[in-house]
């Protein structure tokens, strides 16, 4: 409804409802219609006020299902006493007619604010917190108000913005679509769950306030479309359009404020009106003093373990990790990851020397003497930038103390970084999940040995997350990490994955019955999702729910770059693992894939480079020559693909793979009897294991025999091969395409609809 509270136009026939005097109500002058009625000011003579009048549209007042919706606007905006709501009076029937008598607003609606351009940012996010608050306390009486648009905000003469309009307002607590059957709405404003006539909840809500969000501070919508179908289409699949794409510059965490509002997914926004809140004050706050809203960074370095056992190294890296963990749920931190810490255990570089390599400004060290059940926990922050202190302190306690002492110190660096922290944030630092020192003793072994990363390393963790699973049964960190150990165990020779996923899965729910805020577990969730589900909407649901509860989970960006580059959205997966990078800026994982997503978007020579980084990094990291093989086999440089693949093979002992793919690279280059000659090799080694299925598919492809290469494409289906997942982005699938069996492999796997 296009509502203009005041000075209604002149000009037109005149209304002969005005001057009228319905029940105690003279009706002075009309203030607006539209779809959902017709509003006029009165003036109430019983209780000498002014108010407005709403009345249902002539042509439809009269029916069952009319006198139902003012009745349910009614109930929802009565339920209602929050200041940025418009008040609703009474319902009224009188001379034949029923009307809404509401708080007369004295103003003009958001839409002629818009209309004159966009509003300036700090009036905006003023607007925006308002509008906010009183939806929250909607939400808080379980109305969704399901028509939030800028027609239905009214601003005061104050700039106090009031909601008004709740004629499709439900119950946020029962699963509602499009109202009574009707399609109902603003389809400019309506979310995609809306569009598509699904189930809308308070999520729905928050979607159109990002619109209207972007519409105060860029003027114009997010989406666009030239008819109502179009229009519903790019709510439903397009990219929104960010404020710098409509022309205006604004702050990166309003637009990211903005980006997810808009998520498509709707558990992926925000949980709830309060969490909106929080953002756009911490982003108020940044604009009155830049400085303290500016994003900080540390990193945690390993605790020195001075103890006078010799068997505590677990407990000190354990302590390590689990205040990086700690920090790494805040938003207003960039904590880095503990694999980029770790190699400066026992180094000989400077404060500012290591600040400077790791590209952060502060720097926790520490170190730990632990003689039986007595700690001497010593710590102290470090500014680089200044090569001073910040604060030092020694902590003294024994094993019972070690949750409140890792809470004292988390407090301790939030007040000296002058953090402002969300009241989600202070619950997530307070948040403990084991009372049991056994059992967290436990777990620091399992996490110690998981970090190793080789095969030993982790059937090691297995045993230990285990044994801190009898000693807690309701632990939840420790289910995550049993099934981060089950996870990557599939990474080394001789595990199946089908053998081992069941065990992850199990592992990882029960983590998550127990803590359904466990980001890291929400990461293995999602990643045992798109790689043997292949449930993609699934996956990335988890994804993105993952890094909104630990934005600074550098292997949770890492495997979501994965997912976009199996939908072959490659820009994306490079944006994404550019972040994982940053928060992991030395791990080879990470700059080596980094690479691969350089190489799949066919930027060879940047692919080449970030192996070099990789090798840079670790020399022992032997993954990153067969980065070197993709990307010269993609220049066409065949001599140089085949020197490394051979490389490779030398220094993993895995001849058989190494024969594969140099078939490959002769068969892509049109020498045949060289490729045959190397297949052969490679039978001859034995059996060829399932993740080579896919390469034999695509030697034969370069055959130009279908038929066989389809043969081995089933064979990897069937036991469902994570190399499938990059079917769709893989540049030597090319000769699949044209191919029908192609597409419906791709189907079965979920990567193209049906």
């Amino acid at each position: 409804m296009e509502q203009v509270w005041h000075q209604y136009p002149t000009g037109r026939v005149p209304d002969p409802t005005i001057g009228r005097t319905i029940s105690q109500y003279k009706i002075l002058e009309k203030l607006g219609e539209g779809g959902m009625g017709v509003v006029y000011k009165a003036h109430d003579t019983r209780l000498d006020r002014v108010v407005a009048l709403k009345f249902l549209p002539p042509a439809d007042s009269g029916s069952a299902e009319d006198h139902t919706q003012l009745l349910r606007e009614a109930r929802s905006a009565a339920a209602i006493n929050h200041p940025n709501i418009c008040s609703v009076f009474d319902v009224h029937e009188a001379q034949g007619e029923e009307f809404l008598v509401m708080e007369y607003v004295e103003g003009r609606s958001l839409r002629s604010w818009i209309d004159a351009g966009p509003i300036p940012l700090p009036k905006a996010i003023k607007i925006a917190l308002q509008i906010a608050a009183g939806l929250q306390a909607a939400h808080k009486k379980s109305v969704v108000h399901a028509d939030m648009k800028p027609e239905n905000i009214l601003l005061t003469a104050d700039e106090v913005p009031k909601i008004t309009d709740f004629g499709l307002a439900r119950s946020a607590d029962r699963a509602a679509g499009s109202l009574d059957g009707v399609f109902a709405g603003t389809i400019a404003y309506m979310s995609p769950e809306q569009v598509q006539g699904g189930e809308i909840g308070r999520e729905s809500d928050l979607w159109s306030f990002g619109v209207i969000l972007s519409e105060m501070v860029a003027g114009a919508r997010p989406f666009a479309g030239e008819y109502p179908q179009a229009l519903m289409y790019a709510i439903t699949h397009d990219k929104h359009r960010s404020a710098a794409e409509l022309g205006i510059e604004i702050p990166d965490v309003l637009q990211k404020i903005i980006d997810r509002c808009l998520e498509k997914i709707p558990a992926v926004r925000f949980p709830d009106a309060g969490a909106l809140i929080d953002d756009l004050k911490r982003l108020e706050s940044g604009l009155k003093n830049p400085a303290a809203a500016a994003v900080r960074s540390i990193a945690v370095l390993p605790f020195a373990d001075i103890s006078p056992e010799k068997d505590n190294k677990y407990f000190s890296d354990g302590l390590t990790e689990e205040i990086t963990a700690n920090l790494s749920k805040l938003g207003t931190l960039r904590v880095l990851s503990r694999t980029s810490v770790v190699q400066y255990d026992r180094s000989e570089k400077t404060s500012k020397e290591i600040a400077a390599d790791l590209g952060v400004q502060y720097l926790l060290e520490g170190s730990i003497r632990k003689a039986g059940k007595n700690l001497r926990i010593t710590t102290q922050l470090v500014d680089a930038s200044k090569d001073s202190y910040q604060w030092s302190e020694t902590f003294r306690g024994t094993m019972d103390d070690i949750f409140d002492i890792q809470e004292t110190v988390a407090a301790k660096i939030v007040k000296a970084l002058k953090l402002r922290l969300t009241p989600g944030e202070k619950k997530k630092l307070k948040r403990r999940s084991t009372k049991n020192t056994e059992a967290y003793q436990l777990y620091l072994k399992g996490r110690f040995f998981w970090n190793k990363r080789n095969k030993k390393g982790i059937l090691a963790a297995i045993r230990f997350f285990t044994e801190a699973i009898d000693a807690d049964p309701l632990y939840p960190q420790a289910w995550a990490g049993l099934a981060d150990a089950y996870n990557i165990l599939v990474e080394h020779p001789g595990v199946s994955r089908q053998d081992t996923y069941p065990k992850a899965k199990a592992a990882v729910t029960r983590a998550l019955e127990l803590d359904d805020q466990l980001g890291e577990a929400r990461a293995s969730l999602a990643s045992l999702i798109m790689l043997y589900d292949w449930d993609w909407a699934k996956a990335e649901k988890e994804f993105r729910l993952s890094i909104y509860l630990n934005p600074n989970y550098a292997t949770a960006h890492h495997w979501y770059a994965e997912w976009f580059l199996a939908m072959d959205r490659v820009d994306e997966a490079i944006a994404e693992m550019t972040i994982a990078a940053k928060l992991d800026p030395l791990s080879p994982a990470i700059l080596k894939d980094l690479g691969m997503m350089y190489y799949y978007a066919g930027r060879y020579d940047e692919a080449i480079e970030y192996g070099k980084k990789t090798l840079e990094i670790d020399p022992n990291f032997v993954v990153a020559y067969r980065l070197f093989a993709v990307a010269y086999q993609g220049k066409g440089m065949i001599r140089e693909a085949i020197a490394e693949n051979e490389r490779w093979a030398k220094l993993t002992g895995n001849a058989q793979e190494g024969h594969v793919w140099n078939a490959y690279v002769h068969a892509a280059a049109g020498n045949r009897a060289e490729a045959e000659a190397l297949l052969a090799k490679a039978f001859a080694e034995g059996e060829i294991a399932g993740p080579l299925y896919r390469a034999a598919a695509i030697i034969y492809a370069e055959f130009g025999e279908m038929d066989r290469a389809f043969e081995w494409l089933d064979k990897a289906y069937a036991i469902r091969s994570e190399t499938l997942v990059n079917l769709k982005v893989d540049r030597k699938m090319r000769r699949f395409h044209g191919d029908p069996r192609y597409h419906e492999l791709l189907r079965k796997v979920g990567l193209e609809k049906p």
